[in-house]
């Protein structure tokens, strides 16, 4: 239940609000500030008492960001939030469970790395492609 509660409020935060009001004059801008503003309020987990080190916490970070980057992507798109609060608590969920904190700096490097390509493919596509009722 905590991390359904954690992607609800992250997705409020962070996009329901800080998209939404830097939007307004510059979406690029906002999708730029949105991700980095999101991963970088993964330093509290250096604080926190997850015990989690720092390079493992810089890892977390630039994940965060890609991650941040995907959920704007989806929101921008969808006009909801459901989908990222939908898709944000299940990583949470999954990562909770993989424990990646427990995983030597190499192994995490190469996680990470492929977790971004994988992220910022599908991001990618989803800016490439338009909506379904924008199609003729």
């Amino acid at each position: 239940i905590l991390m359904l509660c954690v992607g609800f409020i992250e997705e409020v935060i962070f996009r329901g609000f800080l998209f939404k009001a830097i939007g307004k004059d510059n979406v690029k801008t906002a999708i730029i500030i949105s991700s980095v503003t999101f991963g970088i309020g993964h330093l509290v987990n250096l604080v926190n008492g997850s015990g989690m080190a720092l390079v493992a916490n810089l890892f977390q970070i630039v994940g965060a960001i890609s991650f941040g980057f995907l959920f704007v992507i989806l929101f921008y798109r969808g006009r909801s939030l459901l989908p990222c609060i939908v898709t944000h608590s299940m990583i949470n969920i999954l990562s909770a469970f993989a424990n990646q904190a427990s995983l030597s700096v190499e192994k995490r490097m190469i996680s990470t790395l492929i977790e971004l390509a994988i992220i910022l493919a599908y991001a990618l596509f989803l800016i490439k492609t338009p909506p379904k009722n924008q199609l003729s």
